[in-house]
């Protein structure tokens, strides 16, 4: 994948700060509570959010791991900018960081398990963005794994409006902008290809060809997920065989491949 741009530059090309409009979003603490509708989050609402110790946001913060601006002697933390950085930056910025993630969840379901052949649609007919969209609800929709499907649609409608789930290189990552039980029954990872590509405003102004759809029914699932296609991304050659496998049976055989080098290295040397 192409070398990480810093978070600074990356969203001083992409937004002009006055003039960055997000929806205001409710943000809840671990018990379920309503903290209040916003845009900008304090070092303890982040904590809530991402499911982690006030204390470790903090030190991630200081340490530059996490997009902050500190004012005074409290942190804030733009809502849009946290998701960009788990979405994005965690997906580019190498094996390193993404292993760290990876252990960090203790996520240890195989990447053949997310993925199911019936989530695997590699004839996106869509043009644009709400048409592809529209495309993987009804694949999930038809493979049983959502609940209110309208209300899906309009999640991950408002989400790309927020800010644009393409990470660059032909890759998008779309999700509703809140993921919930109402919304996702399990955790899955549905996959869609588009021959011809669409334009999905990334980054890099390419079109997009490959959807990795995070199908989560909580945010530390999402977290989860972000991370195992993080991993995903990261081997070696593993686009390419996307975009040549001619079918569903193809893609689990490439993960099925994937995993079996992780867990067997010893037979790639002769």
């Amino acid at each position: 994948m192409g070398k990480c741009v810093s978070w600074l530059d990356f969203f001083r090309k992409r937004v002009n700060i006055q003039e960055y409009k997000l929806k205001r979003v409710k943000i809840t603490t671990k018990e379920g509570n309503l903290v209040r509708e916003t845009q900008v989050l304090t070092t303890q609402e982040l904590a809530d959010y991402m499911k982690l110790n006030e204390k470790t946001v903090l030190k991630m913060a200081q340490k530059g791991k996490l997009p902050g601006v500190k004012i005074g002697s409290q942190w804030r933390f733009h809502m849009g900018a946290i998701d960009q950085y788990l979405q994005k930056d965690v997906i580019r910025e190498g094996e390193d960081r993404a292993h760290s993630i990876l252990t960090w969840m203790d996520y240890s379901i195989p990447l053949s398990r997310l993925f199911d052949k019936t989530l695997i649609k590699l004839d996106l007919k869509a043009e644009n963005m709400d048409q592809a969209l529209n495309e993987m609800v009804d694949v999930a929709d038809a493979a049983g794994i959502i609940g209110d499907k309208g209300r899906l649609l309009e999640e991950m409608k408002t989400r790309e409006k927020m800010l644009s789930t393409a990470v660059g290189n032909g890759i998008a990552i779309p999700h509703p902008r809140k993921p919930d039980s109402s919304l996702f029954r399990k955790p899955n990872i549905l996959m869609a290809r588009s021959q011809n590509g669409i334009d999905f405003h990334s980054p890099d102004g390419k079109n997009v060809h490959l959807f990795f759809m995070a199908c989560a029914p909580n945010t530390t699932d999402h977290l989860r997920l972000i991370a195992k296609i993080s991993e995903l991304l990261q081997s070696d050659g593993v686009i390419d065989k996307f975009m040549k496998a001619s079918g569903g049976d193809e893609i689990i055989k490439v993960l099925l491949e994937m995993e079996r080098k992780n867990l067997f290295p010893w037979e790639e040397v002769e």
